[in-house]
């Protein structure tokens, strides 16, 4: 297969190819190898490929819907034995000591790891800019940034290099890569994957694993792969009604759509993602939905704080440990936004960390209450389109944590709240900006509705999808299929 070819199918394009022995994992492997070569000098996404998992790929489809498609995952602990260094000096040359068991259920489904991306540091800044590995460049853009921390993924995903790639999300870190690289990028309710064998839900419930994508049927597929409880799981979320790849095809009707352009944090919104929004929900509206300007009420100040302080807690939990087992020096190896953090963290009281999810646990019946009156959320992503690297410099000395919090006010501002919460919300990419950039919206649903998120989307990629490119938009500057 040829890497002009390559490029232009989706994972299930790719699965189809292979059932019917046009292809084969081996000559998937050699594509990501060139698309890896090609443009990962520029980009910075990639930061390395695994000789022995791309030596063994077969020669004949494997197992499962996917049938030996290589893909790649974020430089956190995910496949044992497999690197994971939190794109920190701290970490450097830590492995995973077991498999997560989302990722064995993806493997199970035909997925092989062949390498891994870039984040930001422990997946805290606002850019993928780390310490570690440096700047990961926008595909639309190289001098633009990619948001944070699933950067890497992001790019290489925009870039051609594979057809999806694995991400996590505590705060917006799969959707605003997403948005900012033309993508799909789910999180998933709270419970939906499981942290197992760690955490139930990690971050204090907060953070959650998935994958991005170019299309919607590859997010239905995956998500029916990996999706659901494992033995121990402190709570089980309800399973879906049918597979997701069939509620994607059932287009709704006369959905009940909040439209929301008001800046919670009071970040100045850029005119061209509020127009994008809005345009949005005039599609919605010409498909027959209901879509009307509303937005939840809850203290976003007190919303903010409690962030800050479960965050903060988290790094000062995590460091020290982390420290000790590399036997390193934490604060001559963490990097300015981290270590700010971390600090800051030191000096919270468990009194302050009950009070914090008290507050969590206020807004998410708030927002609860806000969407039993309407079936989706329609907000944008981010605030703004991608910004130039270095704007938001993770490393500058000095930073603490109230800096560490503007920094990604930007681009939490509309996505951290259903990390809080638990809801289950989407990035899409609809349109691009004056200057060529991704411009993405996101909806979200009540929980658990993932079925509902995903019909939704494929109406509107169905709408916009006629172009070349990803959902019509085209293709970025910098791509494996220009090669």
């Amino acid at each position: 297969m040829r890497l002009d070819e390559y490029v232009t199918y989706d994972g299930t394009g790719l699965a189809q190819l292979l059932a019917n022995g046009e292809v084969t994992p081996r000559e998937l492997g050699h594509c990501v190898e060139q698309a890896v070569a090609a443009v990962n000098p520029t980009l910075n996404a990639v930061i390395e490929l695994y000789p022995d998992a791309l030596k063994a790929l077969p020669e004949t489809a494997s197992a499962g819907p996917f049938l030996g498609i290589p893909t790649l995952t974020k430089d956190f602990p995910i496949e044992s034995g497999r690197p994971a260094e939190f794109g920190s000096r701290l970490a450097q040359g830590f492995r995973a000591s077991s498999d997560a068991v989302y990722w064995q259920r993806l493997r199970a489904g035909g997925l092989v790891n062949v390498g891994r991306t870039t984040s930001s540091e422990f997946g805290v800044p606002a850019a993928t800019e780390s310490p570690l590995y440096g700047a990961t460049r926008n595909p639309w853009d190289p001098a633009r940034g990619v948001a944070g921390s699933s950067g890497g993924a992001a790019a290489a995903v925009a870039a051609g290099i594979v057809p999806f790639a694995q991400g996590s999300d505590g705060g917006g870190s799969i959707r605003n890569p997403a948005s900012f690289c033309g993508l799909v990028g789910l999180k998933p309710s709270r419970g939906r994957i499981t942290g197992s064998p760690n955490a139930n839900a990690p971050l204090l419930g907060l953070a959650t694993a998935f994958m991005l994508t170019r299309s919607v049927r590859d997010t239905a597929a995956l998500l029916d792969l990996c999706h659901g409880p494992d033995a121990g799981d402190g709570y089980e979320i309800a399973r879906p009604e049918s597979p997701y790849l069939e509620a994607m095809q059932r287009a709704p009707k006369g959905l009940r759509i909040a439209l929301c352009t008001q800046s919670w944090s009071g970040v100045r919104i850029d005119p061209e993602v509020a127009a994008t929004a809005r345009s949005t929900a005039e599609r919605l509206a010409s498909f027959g939905h209901h879509v009307e300007e509303a937005s939840p009420s809850f203290d976003y100040a007190a919303f903010l704080e409690a962030q800050k302080i479960i965050w903060a807690a988290d790094a000062a939990a995590d460091m020290p440990a982390m420290a000790k087992r590399m036997n390193r020096n934490l604060e001559e190896t963490l990097g300015a936004t981290v270590l700010g953090l971390y600090r800051w963290g030191l000096g919270l009281s468990a009194a302050q960390l009950i009070d914090a999810l008290a507050v969590y646990d206020q807004v998410t019946r708030q927002i609860g209450r806000f969407l039993a009156g309407y079936d989706l959320l329609l907000t944008p992503t981010a605030t703004i389109v991608p910004e130039p690297i270095g704007t938001f410099d993770p490393n500058r000395p000095g930073i603490d944590q109230d800096g560490v919090f503007d920094d990604l006010a930007p681009k939490e501002t509309f996505t951290a709240l259903f990390n809080a919460t638990g809801q289950p919300a989407i990035s899409l990419p609809m349109e691009r900006s004056r200057d060529g950039l991704p411009i993405g919206i996101q909806l979200v649903a009540r929980f658990g509705r993932e079925d509902l998120l995903l019909a939704v989307a494929r109406q509107l990629e169905e709408e916009v999808a006629s172009g070349p490119g990803i959902w019509g938009q085209g293709g970025p500057a910098v791509h494996a299929g220009n090669f």
